[in-house]
C-alpha cells in the first residue's frame, strides 16, 4: 500500500497543476481557478471509502505581449481516501513556471516549472486486521489475536517536482503540446512502521515520470478533432490513457461563439477501463462530466462500475483588456 501509485483523474487535463508545474500560469488570460471530485470501487467497498478531492489556482506574472516571455505562479491541493481504514493522504503543492517564447508572434513557447510540496498520510490501525487473528479452523476473526505494531499513524513530508513543456499554434489553428513532468525527486520516507523494522528503509514514494501530449486539429469552421495521450511511470507500476475528444463551437455566429460542447472517449491501458467524458465551456466557465466503465479483470467485483469524475474551472482576465498570447488547447 504505501509504494503503491499517486492518485491520478481520468480528466487530467482538468488538473493542471498536478499534471505538470510547467503549467502554473499557462491559462487563457491572467488567472485560473478549479476544483475536481472523484468516487471509486464504490461495489467493492461500502460506504464510498474511495474518494478524492483537488482543487487550485494559477496566475500570470508580467505577460505584457504576445511575444514576451512571461512567468507563472500557482497554489494547489488534493485530499485522498481509500479503504476501510480511512488511509488518507492530504497534499499542498506551490508551483512556479516560466513560458520563454520562442518566436515574435507568440506562437511557439517552452515552459518549465517547479513545484514544492508538503504531505500528510494518516491511516485508522484500529480497524486493521491480520493473518495472525484468523482462526484457520473456522475462518472468523479472534480479537485477542497478535496485531503488528505502527510506530506512528500520521506522517509528513516533503516533496519536490519538476516540469517542462512545449506548445505551438501552426497555421490554421493547428495546437500540438508536448510535455514531460518528473515528481517525488527526494523519494520521501512514507512508512508508517517502526524506525527499525525490517525494510523500512526501503519504503519512500517512488520517482514519477508524466508524459502528456496532444493535438487540436480544424476539421470545419466549428468543427475540431482533439486526440490526446498520457503516460505515467512509478516505479514498478505504470499507467497510460488514449483518447480523442471533438471539440464544437456552438452557436450562429462561430467567430463570437463563447459556448463550445466537447465529446470524448479514453482507453486507459489494456483492458482496464474506458472512459466517457463531456464538457462544457461557456465565457470563461468549464464544467466537465466523466465516468470510468471497468473492464479489467476486477470486474466480478466492480460489476462494470467504474468512476465518476467531475470538474470545474473558470479562467478570467484581471483587467478588462486580456492579456495576448497562446494558450495551447487541452480537451
Amino acid at each position: 500500500l504505501v509504494q503503491a501509485q499517486d492518485i491520478h483523474f481520468s480528466q487530467y487535463n482538468a488538473s493542471p497543476l498536478m499534471l505538470n508545474p510547467a503549467l502554473a500560469g499557462m491559462n487563457a488570460c491572467d488567472y485560473r481557478v478549479y476544483a475536481n471530485f472523484r468516487m471509486q470501487w464504490m461495489t467493492v467497498s461500502t460506504g464510498n471509502t474511495y474518494r478524492t478531492v483537488a482543487g487550485g489556482a494559477d496566475m500570470t506574472v508580467g505577460k505584457v505581449t504576445k511575444y514576451n516571455s512571461f512567468a507563472g505562479l500557482g497554489l494547489s491541493f488534493f485530499t485522498d481516501q481509500a479503504g476501510d481504514l480511512n488511509f488518507s493522504t492530504n497534499k499542498v503543492d506551490l508551483s512556479f513556471a516560466y513560458h520563454f517564447m520562442l518566436n515574435r508572434r507568440g506562437t511557439q513557447q517552452i515552459s518549465t516549472g517547479i513545484q514544492g510540496s508538503f504531505g500528510y498520510r494518516s491511516i485508522n490501525a484500529s480497524k486493521a486486521t491480520f493473518d495472525s487473528q484468523y482462526n484457520p479452523t473456522t475462518g472468523l476473526v479472534d480479537p485477542g489475536g497478535t496485531v503488528e505494531s505502527f510506530d506512528k499513524n500520521r506522517i509528513m513530508y516533503g516533496d519536490a517536482s519538476f516540469g517542462v513543456l512545449y506548445s505551438s499554434v501552426y497555421k490554421n489553428d493547428l495546437n500540438f503540446y508536448l510535455g514531460v513532468a518528473m515528481s517525488h525527486l527526494n523519494q520521501p520516507k512514507i512508512s508508517f512502521k517502526p524506525s527499525g523494522t525490517e525494510g523500512t528503509s526501503q519504503e519512500r514514494l517512488y520517482f514519477k515520470t508524466t508524459i502528456h501530449s496532444g493535438l487540436s486539429i480544424p476539421a470545419g469552421k466549428r468543427l475540431f478533432i482533439m486526440p490526446h495521450v498520457m503516460a505515467l511511470v512509478q516505479g514498478p507500476s505504470y499507467e497510460f490513457n488514449v483518447g480523442c475528444n471533438f471539440k464544437t463551437l456552438l452557436g450562429n455566429n462561430t467567430a463570437t461563439s463563447k459556448t463550445v460542447l466537447h465529446l470524448g472517449l479514453q482507453s486507459r491501458g489494456l483492458l482496464d477501463a474506458v472512459i466517457l467524458n463531456a464538457r462544457v465551456d461557456y465565457k470563461g466557465f468549464s464544467a466537465g462530466l466523466s465516468y470510468d466503465i471497468n473492464i479489467s479483470k476486477l470486474t466480478p467485483a466492480s460489476q462494470t462500475v467504474g468512476a465518476p469524475e467531475i470538474s470545474l474551472m473558470y479562467q478570467g482576465c484581471a483587467r478588462k483588456k486580456p492579456r495576448p498570447g497562446h494558450c495551447p488547447v487541452m480537451f
